[in-house]
């Protein structure tokens, strides 16, 4: 765990990296691109998050009741907007004329391919897609992707990029290989990075689909670290619990912060222990979603139910010794403290 006076370093550290690099100016200006009010980072005290839950919706095995999935999914769309349909609901945040991409994260599944414990990542991209389709989204303008489609594949999708039907791809072919991404360059902090093709130049807008882990050198992984799947050198960004530089610098690069119009994250399953490897020791259903766009807000929210169901085991939380998260809101990216979010629980 990184402790006060090595975080507070790391927060000077970074604070003096984006200043450096010149383009991202004062703190204020990192919310550029965000939807301000109802279905936003809201007024300047706070930022608003809904969770909703129905422990049905998912078994200890993995199995997902997908008819209660979409159900949720529209009670969180429309809490969170603010609106009496679903449908209006999407639209404040996806335009019918938008190229959808879906980030998934699909690190750690080797353990678990081919079993149910699987089946929730499949089961909230249709119910986003089919969200989104009622909005005037065509199949074709929806492109679901991820890092590699060696991991996708050992999630259950089936890669494919016919440019008439909905769109699985991903920006390397194996883990390790080379991997296709756009020629501009980012600061992030005293590094730089590119970001992958498929968010630059394929699609016009992104909702994050993460997933809550624990994880051995962030220590907690969510909505934020999911852009390691974005970024083309994530492996130069661990050191000092991806803080040095790292995960709250990776999400202040810009074209992540205009094109990530919504959060989704997939909480129907949660790994408490021995993440970002989805190991069946510790996955623990918790059968819930949350939906926002203020991605600090949405992994302090999730990072505090993940740590209950920790303390339910006897297990030691892991905040607040999360440093990303904090650090983050320092960089102006949004909420880490939970008197500052709307937290609104949905009980289906």
């Amino acid at each position: 765990m990184t402790t006060r006076r090595i975080f507070i370093k790391q927060t000077a550290f970074a604070a003096a990296g984006l200043a450096a690099a010149g383009k991202l100016g004062k703190a204020g200006s990192l919310l550029d691109g965000w939807t301000a009010g109802a279905g936003g980072l809201g007024t300047a005290e706070k930022s608003k998050v809904v969770l909703v839950r129905n422990k049905a919706v998912v078994d200890t095995d993995g199995k997902v009741e997908n008819a209660l999935l979409e159900s949720m999914l529209d009670q969180g769309i429309t809490t969170f907007a603010g609106n009496s349909s679903a449908t209006d609901a999407w639209k404040k945040f996806i335009s019918p004329e938008d190229v959808v991409g879906l980030k998934v994260n699909t690190l750690g599944c080797a353990d678990v391919k081919g079993m149910d414990y699987t089946r929730h990542f499949s089961a909230i991209v249709a119910a986003i897609a089919g969200g989104l389709k009622k909005t005037g989204v065509a199949d074709k303008n929806i492109v679901v992707w991820d890092r590699s489609e060696e991991e996708m594949k050992e999630t259950g999708y089936t890669m494919q990029n016919d440019p008439g039907s909905m769109r699985f791809i991903a920006c390397k072919v194996t883990r390790g290989g080379a991997g296709d991404y756009a020629a501009t360059t980012y600061p992030v902090g005293g590094l730089t990075s590119r970001v992958s093709r498929i968010l630059d130049e394929v699609t016009t807008s992104m909702i994050n689909i993460c997933v809550p882990k624990t994880h051995g050198r962030s220590i907690f992984t969510n909505s934020m670290k999911n852009h390691y799947g974005t970024i083309d050198n994530p492996g130069r960004m661990h050191a000092d619990n991806c803080c040095n530089p790292g995960i709250a610098e990776v999400n202040a690069i810009p074209i992540i912060r205009k094109k990530q119009k919504l959060i989704v994250s997939d909480a129907l399953l949660m790994v408490i222990e021995g993440g970002p490897r989805w190991d069946r020791r510790f996955i623990r259903p918790f059968g819930g979603i949350l939906v926002g766009t203020d991605p600090v807000a949405i992994d302090a929210v999730a990072l505090s139910l993940l740590d209950e169901l920790r303390k339910a085991e006897g297990m030691e939380p892991l905040a607040p010794g999360v440093p990303h998260i904090g650090l983050a809101e320092k960089l102006g990216l949004g909420k880490s403290k939970m008197e500052d979010i709307d937290l609104v629980t949905v009980n289906v």
